[in-house]
């Protein structure tokens, strides 16, 4: 038996020769360690550690994605900040509120807002309309309002017949007054009167401190006061 042993060894080895020697051979017997080798580079880094594939989900998860102000949230929003001629206190005083356009960018809303107005005056029933605009800011977390921009602020008084009766201005606005009642305006700022009222041109009147109004006939008179921003 041991004589064959060189014999049988021999023929091993010569079979081994020849497999290997055969490339396609030699495919099928290594493809296997082959890729059990490349699997085990891709699944392991240098430390042992196995990476996650990148598949675009954590960029998703950081990305801002904010609700878009609602009317409530923007009347919520005004309480503490000012425009020209009114101060925004108490939720309360909005009678109405509407959204009448919207300009938007990623980073920006701008928000065109009509406003009716209670007084809190008592005895006072005047109705205070306003038109401004409520710019939001994207934010860390949400999107954060700025202090509102007027665009104007209107509201009615009555005139008494037959005296001067004296207006006082809001700071930095300029004023127009409606036409549908015959009035002479004057001002300690001017030195000539305005007459305006049917039949005349609506006309802003020149930025004063105050201003002097009287009603050209017999009984008292309604009329509306339009406040802007002075350019």
């Amino acid at each position: 038996m041991k004589k064959f042993i060189p014999v049988i060894f021999l023929v091993l080895l010569v079979s081994v020769v020849i497999i290997f020697s055969i490339p396609r051979l030699r495919a099928i017997i290594l493809n296997p360690f082959i890729r059990s080798s490349r699997q085990l580079s891709f699944n392991t880094d240098s430390d042992g550690t196995t990476p996650v594939p990148d598949t675009g989900a954590g960029d998703q998860n950081r990305s801002k994605v904010f609700s878009e102000p609602g009317i409530e949230r923007i009347k919520s929003d005004l309480i503490g900040k000012r425009i020209p001629g009114w101060s925004f206190d108490r939720i309360t005083e909005f009678r109405k509120a509407v959204i009448t356009s919207i300009a938007r960018t990623d980073t920006r809303i701008d928000f065109r807002i009509d406003l009716q107005m209670l007084s809190y005056t008592p005895g006072d029933e005047t109705l205070y309309d306003a038109q401004v605009i409520v710019t939001y800011i994207a934010g860390d977390e949400d999107w954060e309002p700025g202090n509102p921009e007027e665009v104007y602020l209107s509201f009615e008084i009555t005139i008494p017949a037959g005296r001067w009766f004296t207006i006082n201005s809001i700071p930095g606005c300029s004023m127009q007054p409606d036409i549908k009642n015959k009035l002479e305006w004057t001002s300690k700022t001017w030195d000539y009167d305005i007459i305006t009222g049917p039949g005349t041109d609506e006309i802003t009147l020149p930025v004063a401190s105050s201003y002097d109004v009287k009603a050209r006939g017999s009984h008292p008179v309604k009329i509306r006061l339009t406040f802007r921003p002075a350019e």
